[in-house]
């Protein structure tokens, strides 16, 4: 057997000595985020959904709601303050609003299966602890961010921060297969029970992640140096903010997967299902490959990259039209396509801003970026379902959905600003740098 190759081989080094004593808190809280993601959020409760016979157009709106809700991280800072810089409490609780998510939509899926709640309270109470909820994972994912870079060198932080995201990100194809075999072949027994079981298997994923944070370093006291207007002297950082923007409204463009497959390509809620798993596979190829990468390598390069795999995708959409046998195929190939670039850009896009900014202004940035994501996305999402609520149900909608998406991240690709080299403005180090002798504790 061949020897593998330099690259290779420090990529396996480098994710070996993640898995080690030293990191493993970190890890824990991947795997459990992991869980959260693919059991307790819009891969199951979008399905749902519709099972229980919301149209496409409320699915689409409730999908926005927890992302329009994230814009709320601009209050981080303020909060910070009011807290004498809290920032490890101010983490855990917003994070357990978020990641215990799984046990509420556990309860409400079961008070649905008792016939306790009405079918049009079920779904209103979905909404809202979706709204709640996944804004609060938002926020409290960019804390984390921060929590780990007062507590970890420089360059361990660029070593482990990729790889959480990376876990997370990717895991749930792990997940969402069983899930997604579990629903197609129980549901026609239980209903929507099984749907209850697998939100509470997202919800003790999320106990896990929580018991792991409270176990981190404490950061100690985090003084945030809040500007009295928008830090807007950081010309890189709004044109950056700008463009994630415009692609976050690319984004929200882009239907849903899964309404699509199940309301105009009639297929099953498991075919939704592997849809997203095989976008999480992707996405856990794509984040080991990049969470080994980036800290060697540009990572504005990489978000245009990200950019273009995700608009080419939306275009290669259009062929999953009705009449042809293969539909179904091309949105295999599509999700795995969008996600594989999502995970890159998620985590190349957190990268720059990390880079971009100073330590003293990291919330605020975070703040600037959250609320640009959330406004672009929930723009974008509203003329989403808008257009469906006026249209007829069937292919062109979607269609148009698929090509406005499109376009505009390649547009966003055009436009996003790019290092000199592949390789520049970073440090290149070494997994022997990460001895913890040669350290920060």
């Amino acid at each position: 057997m061949r020897a593998l190759r330099p690259g290779i081989r420090s990529g396996l080094d480098e994710w070996r000595v993640f898995g080690g004593d030293r990191y493993r808190r970190y890890l824990t809280i991947g795997l459990g985020a992991a869980g959260v993601s693919s059991l307790a959020d819009a891969a199951l409760t979008i399905p749902l959904l519709l099972v229980l016979g919301a149209p496409p157009a409320l699915a689409t709106l409730i999908g926005v709601l927890p992302i329009a809700g994230s814009a709320a991280q601009l209050a981080v800072p303020r909060l910070l303050e009011r807290t004498d810089g809290n920032l490890r409490g101010v983490t855990l609780a917003i994070t357990a609003t978020g990641e215990t998510r799984g046990i509420w939509l556990a309860i409400v899926t079961l008070g649905s299966v008792t016939h306790l709640l009405p079918t049009g309270l079920v779904i209103g109470l979905i909404a809202a602890i979706m709204t709640v909820a996944g804004a609060a994972t938002t926020i409290g994912g960019a804390n984390q961010l921060a929590w780990y870079g007062a507590v970890l060198a420089e360059r361990e932080r660029r070593f482990v921060a990729p790889r959480v995201m990376g876990v997370t990100l990717g895991l749930g194809a792990v997940l969402l297969l069983p899930a997604a075999l579990l629903v197609q072949l129980l549901s026609p027994v239980t209903g929507v029970l099984v749907f209850a079981l697998l939100f509470l298997l997202g919800g003790s994923a999320g106990v896990l992640e929580l018991w792991a944070m409270a176990r981190l370093p404490r950061p100690g006291r985090v003084r945030v140096r809040v500007p009295p207007t928008p830090a807007t002297s950081n010309v890189e950082l709004g044109r950056f903010v700008r463009i994630i923007t415009l692609a976050a409204f690319g984004s929200g463009f882009g239907p849903y997967l899964s309404i699509y497959a199940i309301s105009v390509l009639h297929q099953p809620p498991s075919f939704a299902i592997i849809l997203t798993a095989l976008g999480a596979g992707a996405s856990l190829v794509t984040s080991t490959i990049v969470g080994g990468w980036l800290g060697h390598g540009s990572a504005s390069r990489l978000l245009r990259v990200s950019f273009l795999l995700r608009g080419g995708s939306m275009l290669i959409g259009l062929l999953a039209f009705p009449a042809n046998p293969l539909s179904g195929v091309v949105l295999c190939l599509v999700s795995v396509v969008v996600s594989a670039g999502a995970a890159a850009g998620t985590i190349s896009a957190n990268e720059r801003l990390l880079r971009l900014v100073g330590r003293e202004e990291l919330f605020v940035a975070q703040g600037r970026y959250v609320a640009g994501v959330a406004a672009g996305t929930t723009g974008g999402q509203l003329l989403n379902a808008g257009l469906l609520a006026v249209a007829p149900l069937g292919y062109l909608p979607f269609a148009a959905l698929f090509l406005a998406s499109g376009v505009t991240r390649f547009f966003a690709a055009w436009r996003v600003d790019v290092s000199t080299s592949w390789s520049s403005a970073t440090a290149a180090w070494r997994t022997d740098d990460l001895d913890p002798g040669k350290v920060g504790k």
